[in-house]
């Protein structure tokens, strides 16, 4: 598969807004809500994309609200991975099935490794900001899809 300069670009700006925040989070959601987006929706339908975000938006929640208290950060540690684990479950699978397509699996996905990686330097206020963005980002795709994608 080739891969467009533009894509190049808007995937490296995803990752720095992920890690960053700040005016690059807002550069990088006005290019996902911009008229003339770097994504590729091809056969991205609304109904697959609905079925990812209900459960990244809830594994991106949990672990927010889980780095927020450290008893309940304790208590949760474990469940991460498991969270996690379901959701590139989820995203590889809609991916395989072509009900998604290539470019937002790979964001998807690049939000997903970001938590897994933060989460293993166990600060939970990086995993608490990491994870807030990442659910930022992954409801701007969300308006993205439900805008360009098919509707089935």
């Amino acid at each position: 598969m080739e891969i467009r300069p533009q894509f190049e670009t808007l995937e490296r700006n995803f990752r720095r807004a992920l890690e960053n925040g700040g005016s690059e989070l807002l550069e990088v959601v006005d290019q996902l809500l911009s008229p003339r987006p770097a994504l590729r929706i091809g056969d991205t339908t609304v109904t697959a994309y609905r079925k990812v975000h209900e459960i990244l938006g809830s594994v991106l929640d949990f672990v927010a609200h889980a780095a927020a208290d450290e008893k309940r950060w304790n208590a949760a540690a474990k469940r991460l991975a498991i969270e996690l684990s379901k959701a590139k479950i989820m995203v590889n699978y809609q991916l395989a099935r072509k009900q998604i397509s290539p470019d937002i699996a790979t964001l998807l996905n690049v939000t997903l490794s970001s938590v897994e990686n933060v989460l293993k330097n166990r600060s939970r206020e990086e995993v608490r900001e990491l994870a807030e963005r990442g659910r930022t980002l992954v409801d701007a795709l969300a308006v993205f899809v439900y805008r360009y994608g098919k509707q089935r």
